[in-house]
């Protein structure tokens, strides 16, 4: 049986049928309320009552239309969409709707018309209590064609656009990891997009092709930003007029504050790959969160803006050595001096500016917001002479471009109450004194609820009637209230309005005229405010692109500040950048594990790398040494240094590095139906894309998720092709104790190992790294430490001893290294055992000069007892 459709409910499906894939808030009274399959939707993910209307049985639910923020967060965490219907002005609704392009309902007779004021998506979000503050929120459009993929992002809270192109699938995918979009735009008959988003778990919107026209999208982008957008070919305009399309389609108007797109290179910044991210856990833990991660670290900073720039600064480290100077250089001014502590004060004052701008740009900013931004440009002119004072160069340039805007603060200042409300309609919004008119009718206003207070006094004399009480309510308007024990003594001339339990409501000829006066004054009022302070809003929105710039700016100056506060209390210093390919740290820390140590308590280690004669560094030693921290920590001190941080060393200097790529860990991908081994082999091949002589490449422990055999072979062989067929720097660390014996035959292998002492019976790990190879993997003494039965722990050795005795040929040369060619002639002899030759090879290694009589007496003690177990 068909819906028998109430006039409400044909209404509400004439506004749905204009946003069928979004949840419809659709505003009745107090409340925005969901109906049909929106309800269960929203109750579900909500988690309130489903409930249905009586008179037609229709699924309902609803939120309070002044808390419904929270809510429509939780809708947009879930993938939807949030549409926004208002109940509009019956008398205004067709100016306004012709004014802001919007439909105007033609509703039954009586019926409140309403309108779609706002779409909300995952990736057009710029409500302040749905964002988060110390993280971007990229709208994101990507386009596929012959010559590779074109991606253009903006982020609607800060007005930032930007465009970049990238020449093959594997980098798209990395730009879009980068950059972390809320929803991506993509059109449903690229097949080149589909092909590469086809697993992806972020928000795709489906468009049609005809929001991706180049032509169309090149007039949109003149017309939007005039001379100021630059010319763009033909996949970026595409993308670029997607996002501007859908950004304007969703606001329903142009926001003020966005900017024109900006084009970047990604072969601009360092690459560091999504995998590498999460590895070096750079703005994130293994966790998810930000704890533990080395943005927490560094991110001392006083703004959202401040932290939003730092995050940003880490995923996309310089390639530009002038610029990383430049940031080094104003480090180091803060470093040493009191520039930071003296501009903490305005910074804390000055807030999210950039978003403050946002939502002034959007024209979606509240009395309050106006008020704060006039706080936040007055801290920003107090910044101005502090930052003066710093020597530094790039100083000198954010300075330059911190406007305080002293004429739009006064303005601000001039206009609107001390502490206006959040909704422009609920009065008291602008100063008194500021409008003549706005006070006339507040001063009536206020003097008529002085009439209604002697109303009820005098009412009450000469009714005699103490309880009598003269109300409001928005319903019934004002009323004279008697309870029923005094009916009999109601005046003649009152007229009964409303009967209730206990009472009677009643009207006088004189409270109609006076509430005439008062509710036309009132109204009056809050319309009049609502329009000055709109014209303010929108006059304010004409400057938000010198409110962008300059939060921006003191973004920069705080992230500064931050990395300054930072090395200064953690004891790091500035790194020596060059155009070489060198790597030299002394006194190397891990910035992550150190900040959770007491001072003095970790173990700090050098690193020498060279891509010409010191190549690939093979780190050997057992479990809980401290290979996967070394190689880490090696890392994230390249990043922090080209990121414009200081470093915590002693000393550092380092040959620009263009790449940094790492294969640490172990997990396993179980919705791609991938093991751990394959997921570990996929991204070992991954790393081999591309590396160059400037590369950095960080490997641990490749091929453990295999047999012993299998695993050895891959990591023996993947080692042999680093080092024959690429100049990458690597830090290769590995539990194979075999692979040591690279170093006799590739020149730029070198062993490093982790220090291990025995001492009565226990293994010691002394967390420093020494330039030999580990003269054992230790794994069996690990076992017993961890308390397996010394049987287990007994056997084990013997068979170690047994695998070991086979290591070596009869010639002494490492069995895995060779060829079917290289098999030695039968019958040769060699003049020592494959132990000793193990031995005489380390004793010929050895530097005799760096040598302490008591390790050099403990050494012969160590090379004994192996001689005569007939240990290597």
């Amino acid at each position: 049986m068909p819906l028998k459709q109430t006039p409400l409910i044909a209404q509400y499906l004439s506004v749905k049928r204009r946003v069928p894939d979004a949840i419809l808030f659709f505003r009745l009274g107090d409340f925005y309320e969901m109906f049909f399959e929106d309800a269960e939707v929203g109750a579900r993910v909500l988690n309130i009552q489903l409930t249905s209307r009586s008179k037609d049985g229709v699924p309902l639910c609803g939120v309070p239309y002044h808390a419904a923020e929270p809510y429509i967060a939780k809708l947009l965490k879930a993938g939807h969409k949030v549409a926004v219907c208002e109940q509009a002005d019956p008398e205004t609704d067709s100016t306004r709707a012709a004014s802001d392009g919007e439909f105007k309902l033609a509703p039954p007779r009586g019926l409140v018309p309403r309108r779609i004021v706002r779409v909300i998506t995952p990736g057009t979000v710029n409500e302040e209590t749905v964002l988060a503050a110390d993280e971007k929120s990229f709208l994101a459009a990507i386009v596929a064609d012959g010559a590779g993929y074109a991606i253009a992002s903006a982020d609607v809270s800060t007005g930032e656009f930007i465009a970049t192109r990238l020449a093959s699938a594997l980098g798209a995918l990395e730009e879009i990891a980068r950059l972390a979009p809320r929803e991506i735009l993509a059109a449903r008959d690229d097949a080149g997009v589909a092909a590469i988003l086809g697993k992806s778990d972020r928000m795709i919107t489906w468009l049609d092709q005809a929001s991706f026209d180049s032509l169309k999208a090149r007039d949109s982008l003149r017309t939007r930003f005039d001379s100021a957008a630059p010319p763009l070919d033909d996949p970026v305009a595409a993308a670029a007029g997607a996002i501007l399309g859908y950004i304007e389609e969703t606001f329903g108007r142009e926001l003020a504050h966005l900017r024109p797109p900006r084009l970047y290179r990604a072969t601009e910044y360092m690459m560091v790959d999504e995998v590498t991210r999460r590895h070096l856990e750079l703005v994130a833990s293994s966790d998810g969160t930000r704890k533990g991660s080395l943005l927490s670290i560094l991110d001392r900073t006083l703004t959202p803006v401040g932290a939003r720039t730092l995050a940003n600064w880490i995923v996309y480290p310089l390639l530009d050595m002038d610029s990383i100077r430049a940031r080094h250089d104003a480090v180091e001014t803060l470093f040493d001096s009191d520039l930071g502590g003296a501009a903490a004060g305005p910074l804390r004052r000055i807030g999210d500016l950039e978003r403050m701008a946002g939502r002034i740009g959007s024209l979606r900013a509240s009395p309050r917001d106006c008020v704060r931004l006039a706080s936040a440009l007055g801290a920003a002119a107090e910044l101005k002479p502090i930052l003066a004072r710093g020597r530094a160069e790039l100083l000198g340039e954010i300075n330059s471009r911190i406007d305080p805007m002293a004429e739009a603060a006064a303005r601000i200042e001039a206009t609107l109450a001390s502490e206006p409300p959040v909704n422009p309609r609920d009065g008291n919004v602008i100063r008194t004194g500021f409008n003549a008119e706005i006070d006339e009718l507040r001063s009536l206003a206020a003097g008529a609820r002085g009439v209604i207070a002697r109303l009820e006094a005098d009412e009450r004399a000469r009714s005699q009637i103490p309880s009598l009480k003269v109300r409001y309510n928005q319903v019934f308007g004002y009323y004279i209230e008697v309870t029923k024990p005094n009916l009999d003594r109601v005046p003649a001339d009152y007229e009964r309005k409303q009967t209730l339990v206990g009472a009677e409501r009643f009207t006088t000829p004189a409270l109609k005229e006076l509430e005439r006066k008062i509710l036309g004054a009132e109204s009056g009022l809050k319309e009049l405010e609502a329009r000055v302070f709109s014209t303010l809003a929108r006059d304010l929105a004409l400057g938000a692109a010198p409110m962008l710039e300059t939060a921006r700016a003191v973004g920069e100056f705080d992230a500064i500040a931050a990395i300054a506060e930072v090395a200064r209390r953690s004891g790091y210093v500035r790194p020596q950048i060059n155009l070489g390919r060198k790597i030299s740290i002394r006194g190397g820390r891990h910035p992550v594990l150190e900040a959770g140590m007491r001072a003095g308590e970790f173990v700090p280690n050098d690193l020498e790398i060279d891509p010409d004669e010191r190549q690939l560094m093979l780190i050997t030693g057992p479990n809980m040494a401290g290979k996967s921290t070394y190689l880490r920590q090696v890392a994230l001190i390249a990043i922090m240094a080209q990121i414009g941080s200081f470093v915590p060393a002693t000393e550092a200097t380092l040959g620009l590095t263009d790449r940094v790529l790492t294969r640490i860990g172990a997990r396993d991908d179980l919705r791609r139906g991938e093991s751990t081994f394959m997921v570990e082999m996929r991204e070992t091949a991954r790393l081999l894309e591309g590396l160059g002589e400037r590369s950095l490449l960080l490997l641990d422990e490749v091929g453990r998720g295999t047999s012993t055999f299998d695993g050895l072979a891959i990591a023996w062989a993947l080692a042999e092709y680093l080092h024959d067929s690429t100049r990458a720097k690597v830090l290769f660390a590995t539990h194979f104790h075999e692979l040591t014996d690279l170093a006799r035959t590739r020149p730029r292998v070198k062993n490093l190992s982790m220090a291990v002492r025995e001492w009565e019976g226990e293994v010691l790990f002394l967390r420093s790294v020494i330039e030999e190879p580990a003269s054992r993997s230790y794994g069996i003494e690990v076992a017993r430490l961890a308390g397996l039965p010394d049987g287990i722990i007994a056997r084990a050795r013997e068979i170690l001893f047994n695998l070991e005795a086979g290591e070596l040929d009869e010639a002494g040369r490492a069995r895995l290294a060779q060829s079917p060619a290289d098999a030695p002639a039968p019958g040769q002899l060699n003049l020592f055992t494959p132990a000793a030759s193990r031995i005489l090879d380390e004793l010929g290694a050895l530097e005799v000069d760096r040598l302490t009589p008591i390790e050099a007496l403990n050494l012969l003690a160590r090379i004994a007892a192996r001689l005569r177990k007939g240990e290597n």
